[in-house]
């Protein structure tokens, strides 16, 4: 796994270092716990999206002039820190696990580690957005390979992950891309 973006089966997919906690499940997956499931991962990453557009909105109230936008950036910065601090002493206090490498796209996800046994499946939580002590919680089969599985890596295709949280998903991730690319530009890399 690399650590940039790339085109992967089922789109766009970025790899960071991440927490992930998985286990496995031995019963049915019932449409009415995924359709649960897939809304509140939809606030979740509606949530993720708003604290990610963030920084977009202060560049265009700094554009606009006044004294009513200087104080509504004022604000968001003053709201923000104490989103992080906030954060960061709940995170420390949860049984988060540690980072791993990980791949995530809006079909799947991959990751070195501790893995479960290919076919099997998993209940997910990825810690996808850093700061913030909620998950993304999901359902997935293995798709690993036994040469995968005897590697350490471990390959699961999305469960149930439909509609606007998937589409919300597939914003993360560009996002992700997006300033990963800018990133690259300043820094003149290729």
């Amino acid at each position: 796994m690399s650590d940039t973006p790339t085109k992967a089966e089922g789109g766009l997919a970025y790899s960071d270092n991440v927490s992930i906690a998985w286990r496995k499940v031995d019963h049915e997956l019932d449409q009415k716990h995924l359709a649960m499931v897939n809304a509140s991962n939809e606030e979740f990453l509606r949530a993720v999206s708003v604290i990610g557009d963030a920084g977009g909105q202060k560049e265009s109230q700094e554009a606009s002039s006044g004294i009513v936008a200087q104080e509504v950036a004022r604000l968001d910065l003053k709201v923000n820190l104490l989103l992080d601090l906030v954060g960061t002493l709940i995170y420390h206090q949860l049984d988060i696990p540690d980072t791993s490498p990980v791949r995530v796209s809006a079909a799947g996800v991959a990751w070195k580690g501790d893995v479960p046994e290919p076919g099997s499946t998993v209940y997910l939580e990825l810690y996808i957005q850093r700061g913030l002590p909620k998950p993304l919680c999901c359902y997935g089969e293995v798709v690993s390979t036994a040469e995968d599985f005897a590697r350490g890596t471990a390959k699961v295709k999305f469960t149930g992950l439909t509609g606007a949280a998937k589409s919300w998903l597939e914003k993360l991730i560009f996002r992700h891309h997006r300033r990963e690319v800018a990133y690259k530009r300043s820094t003149g890399e290729s």
